[in-house]
């Protein structure tokens, strides 16, 4: 195989660095390669299953995959609105921007960092999994567990991180410093609102 000069003299300096850099081409080649093969076989299977779906299961199919996306996009909107315009004391996350506020009357009285649990399946039994996602649309505060949880309605959890705690952040959850926790927890009640948009 030929080789260009200055590569040849790489290559006889660096022979495990170049093999390695050659190994991790080719894994990346070949995922690549099993990834568009998946993606053929999974547009078969979609094309054969509608295929033996009649025109009006296909209209159903399509509008409520339209109605899903949509359905999403209204409610994170409608929570965005709610947070606005509630004059009681409430919480606020924003999702996007990772930002937990103690807000009231349309005023943020005090704004923290918040790390957002990433989406992940988790098993529920042998053949059963949950997807956990992060909480969006209006929860309520159901327990206040001292200065390090808070538990919302619908399971979610907004729990401080500990000095020194690098590990990630659960799924389906929120996490503050437990400094930040523990000032904003004393305002915070049973029945209050919990806007995550």
């Amino acid at each position: 195989m030929y080789l260009p000069r200055g590569f040849r003299a790489l290559a006889d300096r660096y022979p495990w660095t170049v093999r390695l850099v050659w190994g991790a081409a080719l894994l990346i080649v070949a995922g690549d390669a099993f990834f568009a093969v998946k993606g053929v076989i999974y547009a078969g299977e979609s094309a054969r299953l509608r295929a033996g779906m009649s025109t009006v299961e296909r209209s159903r199919l399509d509008a409520a995959l339209v109605s899903d996306s949509n359905r999403l996009q209204v409610m994170i909107e409608l929570a965005r609105r709610q947070a606005r315009v509630d004059n009681g004391l409430h919480l606020s996350v924003a999702l996007d921007s990772a930002v937990l506020s103690l807000e009231q009357d349309g005023a943020t009285l005090r704004a923290v960092h918040a790390d957002i649990g990433p989406d992940s399946w988790v098993r529920t039994g042998k053949r059963d999994s949950l997807r956990l996602t992060a909480p969006r649309g209006a929860r309520t505060i159901e327990q206040l567990l001292g200065d390090t949880a808070i538990v919302l309605s619908g399971g979610a959890m907004i729990y401080a991180r500990g000095q020194g705690d690098s590990s990630t952040t659960r799924s389906g959850s929120v996490r503050v410093d437990a400094k930040d926790l523990k000032i904003i927890g004393p305002s915070l009640k049973a029945g209050q609102h919990v806007y995550f948009y």
